[in-house]
């Protein structure tokens, strides 16, 4: 069915409420949107035309360490965005293993939250490449140095392209064009 589909949400569950909902919004800049009055349930976003992007739900079962889910993604702006979040994940005590990596066709910063789930910020960059692709960059670099470096690392990449080219290719795939 051709048309565009975008992740609208992520949901899981989780231990402490008010500690995951401190760390989205003081840490990760996500606002609550809404929550339930006994607080069992909380809608976040960082985006008006999304009145959830995330929700997190009380009464998480698993053990911290055993797999939860795989990760969320936030797409931001701006490669200043994505190097703020790293900033504030890196000196936030609860977080962990704080990852920043280019895949060629985005900046992203992937961290785990104080509860162990995986999350990332990501930007887009003007390129695309095969995927897998994921190099660590060092975000206290200027953006220009992380732009260089970047682009350094895609000469290598036999399938290196700018972004617009593929997306034109790929829109036609989809019947959008």
């Amino acid at each position: 069915m051709p048309g565009k589909m975008t992740l609208s949400h992520a949901g899981f569950h989780v231990y402490d409420m008010p500690a995951m909902v401190d760390f989205y919004t003081g840490v990760v800049g996500l606002k609550v949107t809404d929550r339930a009055d006994d607080d069992r349930i909380c809608f976040l976003s960082a985006d008006p035309d999304n009145h959830h992007q995330m929700l997190m739900v009380r009464g998480r079962e698993t053990e911290i360490g055993k797999k939860h889910f795989n990760h969320m993604a936030f797409r931001v702006d701006s490669l200043a965005q994505v190097k703020e979040v790293y900033r504030r994940v890196k000196d936030h005590p609860g977080a962990s293993d704080v990852s920043p990596r280019t895949h060629g066709n985005a900046w992203s910063v992937y961290f785990k939250d104080p509860e162990g789930n995986m999350a990332e910020v990501f930007v887009d960059t003007p390129w695309h490449c095969r995927q897998p692709f994921a190099e660590p960059i060092d975000l206290d670099k200027t953006e220009e140095e992380i732009a260089e470096d970047t682009l350094a690392l895609l000469e290598k990449e036999t399938t290196a392209e700018k972004f617009d080219e593929w997306k034109a290719r790929f829109r036609e795939e989809l019947g959008l064009d």
